[in-house]
């Protein structure tokens, strides 16, 4: 059976543990989807990150248009899923055969663009770099449903914020 190609970026996994307002930059201009990582920037606000950043945040729970101003001030802040604990689901960006030796390795992200007719996100996991980088993401296992082919490209995974790399390693500029 082959999984189907189908992004839909990092959508919390289990319980939601907490989602909290954030404020996009002033003057962003970039749609932010549901699903798509947020990172952190200066004065406080977040963009979509992007790929292999690992100031990441969380992952956006809502849709911001490109022609919002997204702040707590005027009640549209971005929705953001950013406990260090939350478990994601994601899909793999198919650059190469999923294996079971990608669990507890860290992972990057791909940035892919996101649907303008769903609203969701088009970042994925980057399986290429496991094990290879100290990435935004470990692994914790592949996704366990019978449509889930663990062996096959674009295989749903569930994955971990590595906080030693996003939360708590902000760069100087932040």
């Amino acid at each position: 059976m082959a999984n189907t190609d189908s992004a839909y970026g990092f959508s919390p996994k289990g319980p939601l543990l907490r989602q909290q307002p954030k404020d996009v930059l002033v003057g962003y201009g970039t749609a932010i989807f549901k699903g798509d990582l947020v990172s952190a920037v200066t004065a406080g606000s977040v963009q979509a990150a992007a790929a292999g950043d690992t100031v990441i945040l969380g992952a956006s729970t809502a849709y911001s248009a490109a022609s919002t101003v997204a702040s707590a001030e005027t009640g549209t802040a971005l929705m953001v899923a950013d406990h260090p604990d939350q478990l994601f689901m994601a899909q793999d960006d198919a650059s190469e055969t999923p294996a079971m030796s990608e669990v507890h390795q860290a992972a990057n992200h791909v940035a892919g663009t996101g649907s303008t007719t769903t609203l969701k996100s088009g970042h994925e996991l980057a399986l290429s770099d496991a094990g290879t980088s100290t990435g935004g993401f470990v692994i914790l296992r592949a996704v366990d449903r019978p449509d889930n082919e663990k062996t096959a490209v674009n295989c749903d995974w569930v994955v971990q914020l590595n906080v030693g790399e996003g939360l708590l390693t902000l760069a100087a500029s932040v």
